[in-house]
């Protein structure tokens, strides 16, 4: 089955994909409710079907397909079943499809999943969204070919275990949407390029490779769009394109400059639809194509996985859940960022990526006028549904999206989880040019970021508040490095924030965060070895199921008197207590503070209500051992003036 996520008549709704037997390239996005109601109307008329009217599934249907992937097998089966009664219905009744969905395709038509126009709007005025619209995981794969080493001399090896960026919801778009490049990140050149992506239908933890394809509900097509704002933004760098002066070159701020860039609002098109792996058939033997405004650019063959779906889902889930919905799309299989010039975006561009059996993409490149002086973007045209959504719903009840209150957030409410890599230096090191940080990184103008899911956040106790769960530290984890941060909540969709102004209408409050980095990724480390397997140890070792601990509610930064500036987030002691005894740092430490930190964010990328951002680990850590947390360990941490946070690690699931 072809199933599919879209908005009509302004409402976010599911189908699966029909065609119609009585017009040729004619397809039909039916919705389950509909047709349902459609056979009911038919078996209500005499001697036309049964006397009763047809149920598929034991309940209501879902509001959305992630809702209907959670009920696993038996939501398949059931529209599979649906899906098989209306086109048998149709057969003889041409109303039956009509009544039961929405028109898409016709003349014209991809006849590979698009819509007619290819600009994705179905007939009747149906946009289609990504499948999912709102991934919670949006793991995007690299170097997971053979083609990075075979044709780069300058990369001698293959990397041994996965390793990828974590999307946000406002990168992703669906078929047709505009991919918009705003603040030259098209130049002097952008790039795409096709993968393949897997849809996760079934939550799990520590699945075995074995086991791993039973997890998978589908596939879809995801174009990998990435440009050069965060590289330009170095000073002295701009139109350099993907390239680094001396000084930027530690992995961790190659990595924020990169997979920054991809991370930028609507530079993940994804679609059209989700296939079902039983209509995919074998996933490693699918042709890929890049296309630009009707012209191949590259071809390429899913059998170059490097590391398949079956080991990429074993090793993830290792050390966190997979949950339905998620999405992991599996890096190039060909070249590798095919480049577009602005004389081609200037001209009108489309980029198109097609894999066989699962379907085409196509979305037009556009450059918005952004004005002589700073003009935010209007979010209620945002090519992405998941900030869309949330600004019209904005537009039309000022306020209520807005966090007014601390009560008003929980780590449930956290789409995405920032974080700051290499925002400290040594307490006492006030040349911003001089000593490294604790984390042996160069203090930098522009600091370095990733975002990681939110599931790796969890809520821990403070005085008053019952306690929270336990942190469950995964069977492969070995040390652990504990640390204390501080951590700001985003209070409002946020795109362009001003630098170091406004903080008040942007941050619902503070936190201090308790940190775990699990060190097995730098112990499975095999010299001679990529950079990046190096490096990412200090984003993976983050990402396992509540390592960032936060209070139940963020506060107010109190007023703290010997500072110079008694309510600002400088200066203020901090502190990590454990069974080892206490350890003491300084937010002084911090190269970068929250008004830096959300500016470069949310130049390109669109900041959610509920977010999380951390500016990072400082030299208030300490590193446990496997053995000192075996029976369970008690941390403490706090920042001055705003409170002490604790946690529970122990090892195992609850």
């Amino acid at each position: 089955m072809r199933l599919a996520s879209f908005l009509a008549q302004g409402t976010e709704r599911w189908g699966v994909v029909l065609r119609d037997p009585g017009v040729a390239d004619h397809e039909w996005l039916v919705e389950p409710v509909r047709a349902e109601a459609a056979l009911a109307a038919h078996a209500a008329v005499p001697a036309t079907g049964p006397a009763a009217a047809p149920r598929f599934l034991a309940g209501p249907w879902p509001d959305t397909l992630v809702g209907l992937l959670a009920l696993d097998d038996a939501g398949l089966a059931a529209l599979s079943r649906l899906a098989a009664a209306v086109e048998q219905r149709a057969r003889t009744d041409v109303t039956i499809l009509p009544r039961s969905g929405h028109r898409v395709g016709g003349p014209g038509g991809t006849g590979s999943g698009g819509t007619g126009s290819g600009d994705g709007a179905a007939d009747d005025g149906v946009e289609l969204l990504a499948p999912v619209p709102r991934p919670r995981l949006c793991w995007g794969l690299v170097t997971n070919s053979p083609s990075f080493v075979r044709n780069r001399p300058g990369v001698p090896l293959l990397n041994l275990f996965p390793l990828g960026h974590q999307r946000p919801q406002g990168a992703v778009v669906g078929h047709g949407a505009p991919v918009v490049v705003r603040h030259g990140h098209h130049l002097p050149a952008m790039a795409y390029n096709v993968e393949l992506a897997v849809v996760i239908g079934r939550a799990g933890r520590d699945v075995p490779v074995e086991r791993a394809m039973e997890h998978v509900a589908g596939y879809t097509v995801v174009d990998d769009v990435s440009g050069t704002h965060y590289f330009s933004a170095v000073p002295g760098n701009a139109g350099t394109g993907y390239s680094l002066p001396p000084g930027y070159q530690d992995w961790l701020f190659q990595a924020t400059a990169s997979w920054g860039g991809k991370k930028a609002d609507s530079m993940c098109p994804m679609g059209p639809y989700l296939v079902t792996k039983d209509e995919v058939g074998d996933p490693y033997d699918l042709l890929m194509w890049t296309r630009q405004s009707g012209r191949t650019r590259d071809r390429a063959h899913s059998g170059a996985t490097l590391l398949g779906i079956e080991r990429v889902l074993a090793w993830y889930s290792s050390f966190a859940s997979l949950h339905v919905g998620d999405v992991i799309h599996l890096g190039t299989m060909g070249v590798d960022g095919l480049p577009v010039t602005p004389g081609e975006v200037a001209a009108g561009t489309r980029l198109e990526v097609e894999i066989e059996r699962v379907g085409a993409l196509a979305n037009p490149v556009v450059v918005p006028d952004d004005g002589p002086g700073p003009t935010p973007p209007d979010l209620t045209r945002h090519p992405s549904w998941a900030v869309r959504e949330l600004a019209l719903r904005e537009r039309a009840e000022p306020g209520s999206t807005v966090l007014r209150a601390p009560a008003d957030w929980s780590v449930a409410r956290a789409r995405h989880f920032w974080t700051a890599f290499g925002n400290a230096a040594p307490a006492g090191a006030p040349d911003p040019d001089g000593p490294d940080g604790p984390d042996g990184l160069p203090r930098l103008a522009v600091p370095r970021f990733l975002n990681g899911p939110a599931s790796a956040l969890s809520a821990g106790s403070t005085a008053g508040v019952p306690a929270g769960d336990t942190v469950r530290v995964p069977a492969r984890a070995t040390d652990l490095v504990v640390a204390v941060e501080l951590a700001l909540v985003v209070r409002r969709l946020v795109a362009d924030a001003p630098d170091g102004s406004g903080l008040d209408d942007l941050v619902l409050g503070y936190t201090p965060l308790v940190s775990l980095c699990d060190q097995s990724f730098s112990d499975a480390v095999a010299e001679p070895a990529r950079a990046g397997e190096r490096g990412i140890g200090a984003v993976y070792g983050r990402w396992a199921d509540g390592y960032n601990v936060v209070l139940p509610a963020p506060g107010p930064l109190l007023p703290v008197g010997n500072l110079p500036d008694p309510a600002g987030w400088w200066g203020r002691e901090t502190w990590l207590t454990t069974a080892a005894g206490t350890v003491r740092g300084s937010t002084a430490e911090y190269t970068a503070g929250p008004g830096e930190l959300l500016a470069t964010i949310s130049r390109m990328i669109t900041l959610f209500p509920g977010d999380v951002v951390t500016l990072g680990s400082a030299s208030a850590r300490v590193r446990v051992t496997r053995e000192q947390y075996a029976a369970g360990l008690d941390v403490a941490a706090g920042v001055e003036g705003l409170g002490t946070v604790r946690a529970r690690i122990a090892p195992g699931a609850p």
